[in-house]
């Protein structure tokens, strides 16, 4: 299906919302689905237990869900776009647009301020080894300090750097360029987190797309792609395994087991929330769904005031690995101190369906594909703006009505308009408008 969504849709870009999707999903979820249908007794016997259901119909049924849920997101894109048809625009004027020093200068300014933040907050902890052997309480290191979010500025240093090298083409900038990734995936992995670095690949190959050369299948290196895909993968395995308790001392005395930490499964169930998704469409019917019950959560986290543990998670998938873990029904607004604090992602498929079923479903990925469909669209409209180039991909691979994607979105969201104003201000627009 995937396939013939990719094909039947015809457009001059190969990252347009229905071809970018089509391929998100394709990569995530079918490895999935084709490995649990070689090893059926891979896939998690707990979900089973707790939706009292076999593994084929469960899986049936998913299937049926995810295709509509599918659909429904395709026919949002289309709906949005068929009224909107307008070409992917580059400025005429170019070089007197986007002013190289100013671009240059913004981009390296975004640098400094966030390794400052990043700086601060290592002193404040106790420097890198405090950092390195604490990473499983990564998030009590980082709650309350609100200024790490300056962090999220480091996602535009490529892309500026980028714009610099269609401007003047220097080996410097692209010298610069590599080891400002190699820097900003580091800060970033440092937290013992994975998917930001990923997230920052894949702007930087969006950005390359859109602001340097079009990326088209037949041009791809596959040596290089092969390479990528490989170390890619031993990264995401690589991450769980360092930012466990005690971790060098358990890797010095081998207590680690490395054939089930470096297994196919076991990256499987770190890319993919197919497994999140089979158990929400599994478990949840009339009788437990939620109805919006802790929509308001975030809020009331941001204005509590008394002991956390009483206030409710802003993560609903803590709800989600709990009933999966005690067999019992959890659901919003149980303060997080009930409940042990792991979680699976609902995502928009576990939102839909955890709050109103199909029709949940339908209507979340419609939407979810309508503001796919919104924000290309201003892409579409000034190309190689770096801030529409990040809100494309934060929205592509981070955006849904959970509670979690939405908070995230609104610490996001200033970040972006904070650097499109400054991108605007540097650049040459009056001087552009009067020559044109």
């Amino acid at each position: 299906m995937y396939a013939g969504v990719y094909l039947l849709f015809k457009t001059n870009d190969n990252l347009s919302p229905v071809r970018f999707v089509s391929v998100k999903y394709a990569l995530l979820n079918l490895p999935f689905i084709l490995f649990t249908a070689l090893y059926p007794e891979s896939f998690y016997k707990s979900i089973l237990e707790a939706c009292s259901t076999n593994l084929n119909d469960a899986f049936l049924k998913y299937t049926v869900v995810q295709s509509i849920a599918f659909v429904s997101l395709i026919l949002g894109i289309y709906t949005y776009s068929r009224f909107t048809r307008n070409s992917i625009k580059e400025p005429d004027s170019f070089k007197i647009l986007y002013n190289y020093k100013n671009i240059k200068r913004l981009g390296l300014s975004l640098l400094v301020v966030a390794i400052s933040g990043y700086s601060f907050f290592i002193i404040r902890i106790g420097g890198f080894g405090y950092l390195f052997t604490h990473l499983h309480n990564r998030v009590e290191l980082q709650s309350g300090q609100y200024y790490l979010i300056a962090l999220n500025f480091l996602y535009f240093v490529p892309l500026f750097l980028m714009l610099c090298i269609k401007l003047k083409n220097k080996v410097s900038d692209k010298v610069l360029l590599i080891l400002s990734i190699v820097l900003i995936s580091f800060i970033f992995s440092s937290f013992g987190a994975r998917k930001n670095t990923l997230i920052l690949l894949i702007l930087v190959v969006v950005s390359y797309h859109y602001t340097l050369k079009k990326i088209t299948f037949k041009g791809v290196n596959k040596t290089f792609l092969l390479i990528a895909v490989v170390a890619l993968s031993l990264y995401i395995l690589a991450i769980p395994i360092v930012r466990r308790k005690d971790a060098l001392a358990k890797i010095e005395s081998k207590e680690i087991n490395y054939e089930k930490a470096l297994s196919v499964k076991t990256l499987l169930y770190n890319v993919s929330y197919t497994f999140i998704d089979v158990f929400a469409a599994n478990y949840f019917n009339e009788e437990n769904a939620w109805h919006l019950k802790g929509l308001s959560d975030p809020v009331k986290v941001f204005l509590f005031k008394g002991d956390k543990s009483e206030a409710p998670p802003v993560d609903q998938g803590v709800y989600f690995w709990n009933i999966v873990k005690y067999k019992k029904d959890f659901s919003p607004s149980i303060p997080r101190g009930k409940m042990h604090k792991n979680s699976w992602p609902i995502e928009n498929f576990g939102f839909g369906y955890a709050n109103f079923l199909l029709p949940g479903v339908i209507v979340a990925f419609y939407l979810q594909g309508l503001i796919f469909a919104l924000v290309y669209g201003f892409l579409k409209k000034e190309v190689v703006n770096p801030a529409l180039q990040f809100m494309y991909v934060f929205v592509v691979f981070n955006f849904n009505f959970s509670n979690l994607r939405l908070s995230q979105l609104a610490a996001t969201l200033p970040i972006a308009l904070v650097c499109y104003v400054l991108f605007y201000i540097v650049t040459n627009h009056k001087k552009s408008n009067r020559l044109l």
